[in-house]
């Protein structure tokens, strides 16, 4: 049983234990079951580039997806309760905030740096060879990224890169969902 909800949950397909071995549901020091954590692919999971491509953009999709949902939910809060109460306001600005998080880690996600999902399909659109030799640029991704982040803010406090780049296309996708950005 799922705890507080009353409704029963099987902790795994089967409960024959040679039919089934969910690897990872065993109770571990939390007395939690299950496992959370990134979704491994290896290229043998992958057929084609094409597949890589739409594993790849399932990330910033989903974020994009609960992104239309946080929209609707706002055009539901406008319509369905009165905007007068401190509540309305404190779950309208939550679900706010939830639309514009969801929409900066889509289109941050889809900058074309490794580890990112964006590099994962500029792979997928390249071709093999080409596809390969950006691939191995990937071990220069986490420096890269430091330095982006941390040290180049730091170096030129003036020069926000990452605000000039995702900012624009973030604000034309929350304006894009009803949300008007100022």
């Amino acid at each position: 049983m799922a705890p507080g909800t009353g409704v029963a949950v099987p902790a795994r397909p089967s409960e024959h234990p040679c039919e089934h071995r969910n690897v990872g549901a065993e109770p571990n020091l939390s007395g939690r079951r299950g496992t959370m954590g990134p979704v491994t692919t290896t290229e043998q999971d992958l057929r084609t580039q094409a597949e890589a491509t739409l594993v790849a953009l399932a990330g910033p999709g989903m974020n994009m997806l609960l992104a239309v949902l946080a929209a609707l939910a706002l055009v539901g809060l406008r319509w369905l309760a009165p905007p007068d109460t401190v509540l309305w306001l404190f779950v309208y600005l939550n679900v706010a905030n939830f639309l514009i998080i969801n929409v900066f880690l889509a289109v941050f996600n889809m900058l074309p740096i490794p580890p990112f999902d964006g590099a994962h399909v500029v792979e997928g659109l390249l071709p093999r060879p080409l596809a390969a030799r950006y691939a191995s640029l990937g071990r220069f991704g986490f420096p890269f990224l430091i330095f982006l982040l941390v040290a180049l803010p730091l170096l030129l406090p003036r020069l926000n890169l990452v605000a000039a780049v995702v900012g624009p296309p973030v604000r034309f996708l929350v304006t894009l969902l009803g949300l008007p950005v100022a």
